[in-house]
């Protein structure tokens, strides 16, 4: 004989559940009765409950369509199962489950409600969808290559983005084995690498170059991560970013100031690079050459270089360099005398180039300071004799003409007073001789002009 469930015990059942229960009218919408579940969800007391509807839990955009489901529920009497959002009486937002049935409560046509709190998994699960879309954005849509390889190297899995980065589709990689696709030449550098992955969980190895679809070689800077253990991945997890145009970029630096250093080797001038932004300067070794000072001290400040020019050149140069700057002219170049290390002046010539960025604000200096003390000297002793010869012409215009003049005027003079044929031959020939020698005196002047003039 079947035992029966008394009206108590029904009670009971429905009071001391741990879920929220409650019955609502289903023509007026009130609450008939809750339990002390419901009570303790929704920090209502039971007389504020049966003073509210069930539509006052819920969010206002929801009510309309929390009627029309009710409305409905009436029509077939079918047990309903869904997910609401409630407010408790602090207002917070809660999500639950609802599963009801139609029951006949002291002649009413109500609904008997059972309500599970899955605020949690509902927040879980929106957590989870945000990870996938940003595991998709990362992964699929992203501008590095992800990759899943076993020990061995062989492929277990490729991301889309092989297609952009390497115009290979993900399937044609599952299988084979990474160093089919690198470099022969990379090949034992690779696997001395990849052997560091059963020791170490992470890896970052050196770049190597990666075959395209075009077969043209790219180069590619991996980190692999050993996550074998993880039940999930099974593999090794590799990042790869194809870094060719970087390496070409730090080639073309590399082999500049690999330039730069055989320049600065090659050439007795001392090189020197001015950074205007922390107005230091840095020098070749022409810095112990034509300057005589210290090779280990290859880093002044700009104030160094400013002090030792002399100090009668000193205002002219800094005002053309700062004029140059403040003109934007990208080349200067002065002449000027500069303190050396032995304690001595000389005289510089001294070139350089300004970098301006794309704003046209000044932020390097670059030039060469050549030891031209010598070239002074030459030039002085040039401009010295011209000087002598000059002097020199000035005697043979004034001093050495002057009596020749006077000769010449005797010489015509006598001619007229000489009455003997041998007087008159005489005189013929001291003429001719005072001609010529004028004509002598001529050219060496013109000559001695000619000369001090170039």
């Amino acid at each position: 004989m079947q035992g029966t469930i008394d009206h108590n015990s029904l009670y009971d059942l429905f009071e001391k559940s741990p879920l929220p229960m409650w019955v609502f009218d289903t023509q007026t919408l009130y609450f008939l009765t809750v339990n002390l579940a419901a009570v303790t969800k929704y920090g209502y007391s039971k007389l504020e409950f049966l003073a509210l509807k069930i539509t006052d839990i819920r969010p206002l955009e929801d009510v309309a369509v929390v009627n029309n489901i009710v409305r409905e529920n009436v029509k077939h009497g079918k047990f309903y199962k869904n997910v609401f959002r409630h407010v408790k009486k602090n207002g917070e937002l809660i999500f639950v489950e609802i599963e009801s049935n139609l029951i006949n409560f002291n002649g009413v046509q109500a609904r008997l409600v059972l309500a599970q709190d899955i605020t949690s998994r509902i927040i879980a699960e929106e957590q989870l969808a945000l990870s996938e879309q940003r595991f998709k954005a990362l992964v699929q849509e992203g501008s590095d290559l992800i990759a899943i390889v076993d020990l061995e190297l062989n492929y277990k899995y490729v991301s889309p983005t092989s297609l952009g980065v390497l115009g290979i589709e993900p399937s044609a990689f599952i299988g084979q084995n990474a160093l089919s696709f690198i470099h022969p030449d990379d090949v034992e550098q690779v696997i001395k690498e990849a052997e560091k992955l059963k020791t170490n969980y992470q890896l970052q190895f050196s770049p190597f170059r990666f075959k395209n679809r075009k077969g043209e070689w790219r180069w590619m800077e991996t980190s692999a991560t050993n996550m074998s253990e993880d039940r999930s991945i099974l593999g090794i997890v590799c990042n790869s970013s194809d870094i060719t145009e970087r390496v070409a970029h730090e080639k073309q630096v590399f082999e500049s100031v690999e330039r730069y250093k055989i320049v600065a080797r090659a050439t007795r001038d001392a090189i020197w690079d001015y950074n205007l932004g922390t107005k230091t300067v840095s020098w070749n070794r022409g810095i112990s050459g034509i300057l005589k000072y210290e090779s280990s001290d290859l880093l002044t400040d700009a104030s160094w270089w400013e002090n030792n020019i002399h100090p009668e050149d000193r205002p002219r140069v800094v005002e053309k360099i700062e004029a140059h700057i403040k003109q934007g002219i990208e080349f200067w170049k002065d002449e000027y005398r500069f303190l050396c290390g032995d304690g001595i002046y000389r005289y510089i010539m001294d070139r350089g180039y300004i970098g301006f960025d794309q704003h046209q604000n000044p932020y390097r200096m670059i030039g060469a300071m050549q030891d031209v003390t010598e070239n002074r000297k030459y030039m002085s002793a040039i401009e010295e004799q011209n000087n002598r010869l000059k002097e020199i012409a000035w005697l043979q215009s004034h001093a050495v003409r002057a009596p020749l003049t006077k000769i010449m005027a005797l010489v015509n003079l006598l001619q007229y007073n000489c009455v003997d044929e041998q007087s008159l031959e005489l005189m013929k020939y001291l003429s001719q001789s005072s001609v010529e020698l004028d004509e002598v005196i001529t050219s060496i002047t013109n000559k001695t002009h000619k000369t001090s003039s170039d």
